[in-house]
């Protein structure tokens, strides 16, 4: 017999989900995970749809394409953003340190060696003499093609001929501490 309400016999049968609310939940589930894969995956999906706002274009920069929008649908528009490349001009190096390579280059067609090792950098000068030798006898006819550089230094590629060969390379000048320049090092090869 039983009675109702007595603590010692409640309904012993499990309780089950409904087959609908489980299927309910696992499409939420999958629902989510593909939002946030999506999400993830392609940035920007959440964003609204457009024209955007365009950015300023620096005064000093070059543009290498132009913003275009095509239309793929009557409904949508895709806008794409112009690509920047930003163009410095590189200073010029300084007229001083190109001048004293184009005269260390004299001096080493002119045959005079000592007027060529006196333009070299102090700390320079005990290598010049073997270094003339081997790499930019005298005698060679080379010149100054292209210079870059800064203020402190000068970076200049050279061309010519030198042993008889047709040659190229680059010769360095640095700034002293009275302003004037000397050349650093050099060095010559053969043009191919």
């Amino acid at each position: 017999m039983t009675y109702p309400g007595l603590p010692g016999q409640q309904n012993t049968q499990p309780s089950t989900v409904k087959p609908g609310v489980a299927i309910g939940i696992l499409v939420a589930v999958i629902a989510l995970v593909a939002f946030c894969v999506t999400a993830f995956a392609a940035p920007g999906f959440l964003l609204r749809k457009g024209p955007g706002i365009s950015l300023p274009v620096p005064t000093h920069t070059t543009t290498t394409s132009s913003p275009t929008s095509t239309t793929e649908s009557p409904s949508s528009t895709r806008v794409s953003r112009p690509r920047i490349t930003i163009t410095r001009r590189p200073a010029r190096p300084p007229e001083k340190g190109v001048q004293v390579i184009a005269d260390f280059l004299a001096k080493i067609a002119a045959g005079d060696k000592p007027s060529a090792i006196a333009l070299a950098c102090e700390t320079q000068k005990r290598f010049m003499d073997d270094k003339i030798d081997s790499l930019l006898p005298l005698g060679s006819r080379v010149q100054v093609t292209t210079t870059g550089g800064t203020a402190k230094f000068v970076l200049a590629d050279v061309a010519g001929v030198v042993k008889g060969r047709s040659a190229r390379g680059t010769v360095i000048a640095d700034r002293k501490a009275d302003g004037d320049f000397c050349v650093t090092t050099f060095s010559i090869r053969d043009a191919r």
